[in-house]
């Protein structure tokens, strides 16, 4: 029998070329991947950003005033003046819609006892020393007063007195001035409500318990 002649043996590619081929195709699988990686956490960090907040106007204007806090801000400066400073008048004006208005000036009025006696009603040197805050601020002074009496702290709050005599049918559309002081004629403190820029009081309360001890018919005639 005839020997069956060997097929021709394929020629095998070179090593360093089959290597070369199985490199090109990892680095572009690997770039491929990383390239949809990031899309898909672009595409994830859109969703789970939350809409943006509306940017909220910065308030214009000037801030209001409040007295009963300014109070003790004041106070505090006239200690420090005197120890035994002690209160003569708070003066707001004006009040505007129930409310202090921001162009008002809130004026506390502080005295130093005259002798040993110490308390309301009694009188205070001619040295007052006077607290004044506005919209630019807490500023202090002095200024010569005679004939001033010291007064208790009131514990019918500004914004109280304002309420009540509002309750009591004053009208609050009204440019008003609230003022607190010793009243001689009653022996203790009271506030005294009127229009801005008018002498009479419209309304007069115990600076103690905010009760009305005078109400003017006056101000049912200017509404």
């Amino acid at each position: 029998m005839r020997a069956r002649p060997e097929g021709r043996a394929q020629t095998a590619l070179p090593l360093w070329l089959t290597a070369a081929g199985a490199l090109a195709i990892l680095v572009c699988a690997t770039a491929a991947f990383w390239q949809l990686r990031q899309r898909d956490a672009g595409a994830s960090a859109q969703l789970a950003a939350p809409p943006s907040a509306p940017v909220r106007p910065i308030p214009s204007g000037r801030p209001a005033l409040d007295p009963s806090a300014l109070f003790a801000q004041a106070k505090s400066k006239a200690v420090a003046w005197h120890e035994d400073a002690t209160l003569v008048e708070v003066d707001v004006a004006p009040i505007i819609d129930g409310k202090v208005d921001p162009s008002a000036t809130v004026e506390f009025v502080f005295g130093k006892p005259m002798g040993k006696r110490i308390g309301p009603g009694t009188s205070v040197q001619s040295g007052l020393f006077v607290v004044t805050a506005d919209s630019q601020g807490l500023r202090s002074s002095e200024r010569p007063g005679s004939n001033a009496s010291a007064v208790a702290e009131p514990n019918c709050i500004f914004e109280d007195a304002l309420e009540k005599s509002s309750k009591s049918g004053l009208s609050t559309h009204d440019r008003l001035r609230l003022r607190y002081a010793q009243s001689q004629k009653n022996g203790r403190g009271l506030w005294f409500v009127s229009r801005d820029g008018e002498a009479e009081p419209l309304r007069t309360l115990d600076g103690a318990n905010c009760a009305i001890i005078v109400a003017s018919s006056a101000s049912l005639s200017k509404k």
